[in-house]
């Protein structure tokens, strides 16, 4: 591996991957952070990426057969467990969002706008330690969907097409380092802090004005519309032929993506507050 910091854009060249990125050196270094290889980060998610694929696969199989394997049988509570594992992933998402906003700001308060989806996170760094258990926490969130089937709660299409896109999505952008992950890491944080929050409350018992859950549906549909945006951005200056951390293959799956998901959102949110207002009004 070979680092060059003392230009701009720094340079990574590792084997036959390239990474333009910004330096930043954080103030402190928490935890963990002191362990971060990013050699082996990189080695693990190009040998791996691919298995996600197949995860994500079985998942959706898995997802549909648990369904018809709780048709005749009682729903379980599981009251704690669902408190538990949401609080614990609210709690992980905040320090995420915390940790990555210090690197996202600097940026955002030092270069133009334009470099920020242009060149990626220090490859160094908490930035991009916390990039990593980003993607690790999409293996682990799909078990979000095993409480929803052992509850017998309705189980939309959103729900797990989402789990499962977004991990192929996110394995194979963690092998490039994507630029525009300081974008779309940062608000998915900053919204599943809120979100997951949200349903440790409501497992609990704790019933919070509608509104509250309209607004993270807000954020949702607006962090999906941010990253077709961010997409058309790249594609623009990548055929400019700007420097863009970010393969033609990744854009793809990106805007391919994003765009379903801000439709499906969209969609969803009308169904469920807009149309439900609709007819309380006219009921």
């Amino acid at each position: 591996m070979m680092l060059n910091s003392t230009s701009f854009p720094a340079v990574r060249i590792q084997e036959d991957a390239t990474v333009y990125y910004i330096p930043y050196q954080y103030g402190s270094l928490i935890g963990p952070e002191k362990q971060w290889d990013e050699e082996w980060a990189y080695h693990f998610f190009k040998a791996n990426w691919s298995h996600s694929i197949w995860i994500a696969v079985l998942y959706s199989c898995a997802v549909h057969l648990g369904e018809k394997a709780m048709a005749d049988r009682k729903p379980f509570k599981l009251k704690w467990p669902l408190i538990i594992w949401n609080a614990a992933l609210a709690i992980f998402s905040l320090a995420g969002t915390i940790r990555m906003a210090e690197e996202f700001s600097y940026v955002l308060t030092n270069f133009p706008l334009l470099d920020s989806i242009s060149y990626a996170v220090d490859p160094k760094e908490p930035a991009a330690f916390w990039a990593g258990l980003f993607a690790a926490s999409k293996l682990f969130e799909l078990l979000d969907t095993a409480f929803v089937v052992a509850r017998k709660k309705p189980l939309i299409f959103l729900h797990w097409y989402h789990h499962a896109v977004v991990l192929v999505y996110v394995w194979h952008s963690a092998c490039e380092l994507v630029a525009g992950g300081r974008w779309f890491i940062t608000m998915n944080y900053g919204v599943h802090a809120l979100m997951y929050a949200y349903y440790a409350l409501t497992a609990a018992g704790i019933r919070l004005p509608r509104s509250f859950s309209m607004v993270i549906t807000t954020l949702q549909t607006t962090q999906m519309l941010i990253g077709v945006a961010i997409s058309f951005a790249v594609l623009h200056y990548k055929l400019q032929g700007r420097i863009m951390q970010q393969s033609y293959e990744n854009l793809l799956l990106c805007f391919a993506i994003y765009s379903s998901f801000a439709v499906l959102f969209m969609n969803f949110f009308h169904k469920s507050y807009l149309k439900k207002r609709e007819k309380s009004k006219t009921a």
